[in-house]
């Protein structure tokens, strides 16, 4: 085998995510190294599309259950046809056909999959296997809360890598408010904008949000709050928030945007509000190497990007009157703003960009083949 790899990303992701992201961030990498990327995901998904854009190789791939037969095959004959030195799983269905379409082929590349979440794996027979086949050689943890949930579950630790995701910091870079954005939403000059970017779930903690901009606008403070992410433009998402009793003009409720590097611009404060499920959230890195101070909850990963007073703050997940504690410390104090402001910058220009994503995941890759 020569210096140069051939990776095979297996993807059933057809909406776009923070996880179909990391795998084009991860491709570009390795691409700009020398390594030809191959996709098998929905080719008319998102991903697929932008993939395809951006010059790489996308093969028709969409698994329907976590062992679909026919699907399996395909993906065994692609790895027969096409060799790939390493097969990489992004996602939970790719995970569990990438095993079966390597135990059917006669090539057997390097198998890794990714574990993106911090939900609770489940157990029984299937997920077992699953997890703990002999046919896979390794597993990146996105965080190490992720890596100690993998191991505590029966992973064997030698098997088990954390390599934080990237973010893109030539995107997502200190600058002042985008005027016309500004303008565009109605956020008059002077207003605190209080941002939560993250698709409209009970798990993102957007209820939690609205309780604690209750406790402030009762206490005289006067804000704005954007949501943006899928689902965040519902009816569902507008009726909570008038449950609480928040007027409608200070809530700007946006759905999935593309321009979020543009929104976090004019956020005064960047919130991850979850209540479960998060390992290392994308809103949070991406508002950090903005300089945007975050407030966010004490859950899994976001405890190793977010420092309590060094580069954000952290409140116990699903507290409202916490959460509105720390908001007000924030709007108040200009001076800490800005110094968790300098300080997160230079965290994730220095540990967490997608160079350093690549870098790590490729020494891993080749740490694997050398086994």
């Amino acid at each position: 085998m020569g210096d140069e790899l051939t990776v095979l990303h297996v993807t059933e992701s057809y909406g776009w995510s923070g996880g179909a992201a990391q795998a084009l961030y991860l491709a570009r990498e390795l691409r700009s190294g020398g390594h030809k990327n191959i996709f098998a995901c929905p080719a008319d998904g998102d991903l697929g599309k932008k993939a395809a854009a951006d010059g790489f190789e996308v093969v028709h791939f969409r698994p329907r259950r976590d062992y679909d037969l026919p699907a399996a095959f395909a993906l065994a004959r692609l790895l027969d046809e096409r060799l790939p030195d390493v097969m990489q799983a992004h996602h939970p269905k790719a995970h569990a056909m990438g095993l079966l379409a390597k135990f059917l082929a006669r090539h057997k590349p390097v198998f890794i999959f990714t574990r993106r979440v911090s939900h609770p794996i489940v157990t029984g027979f299937f997920a077992k296997l699953k997890y703990t086949s002999r046919l896979i050689d390794g597993c990146i943890a996105v965080a190490e809360a992720v890596r100690g949930l993998l191991i505590a579950y029966g992973l064997d630790p030698q098997k088990v890598r954390t390599v934080y995701s990237g973010t893109d910091t030539a995107l997502f870079s200190p600058r002042p408010p985008d005027p016309a954005l500004m303008a565009e939403l109605g956020l008059p000059p002077g207003l605190p904008v209080v941002m939560l970017i993250g698709n409209f779930s009970a798990d993102k903690g957007q209820r939690v949000l609205l309780k604690a901009a209750k406790i402030l606008y009762s206490r005289g403070l006067d804000l704005a709050l954007v949501f943006a992410g899928r689902g965040t433009d519902s009816p569902a998402l507008a009726g909570m928030a008038a449950a609480e009793g928040i007027p409608a003009e200070k809530c700007r409720f946006l759905g999935l945007r593309d321009d979020v590097d543009r929104l976090l611009s004019t956020a005064s404060v960047s919130v991850n509000a979850a209540v479960k499920g998060e390992a290392l959230s994308g809103s949070v890195r991406e508002s950090l190497a903005m300089g945007v101070p975050a407030a966010a909850s004490k859950i899994s990963g976001n405890s190793e990007i977010v420092e309590n007073g060094v580069t954000g703050l952290l409140f116990p997940p699903g507290n409202a009157d916490a959460l509105a504690s720390a908001l007000e410390r924030l709007l108040g104090d200009k001076a800490l703003r800005a110094e968790l402001s300098k300080n997160s910058a230079a965290l994730v220009r220095g540990k967490f960009t997608v160079q350093a994503m690549g870098e790590r995941t490729l020494a891993y890759y080749r740490e694997l083949l050398a086994r």
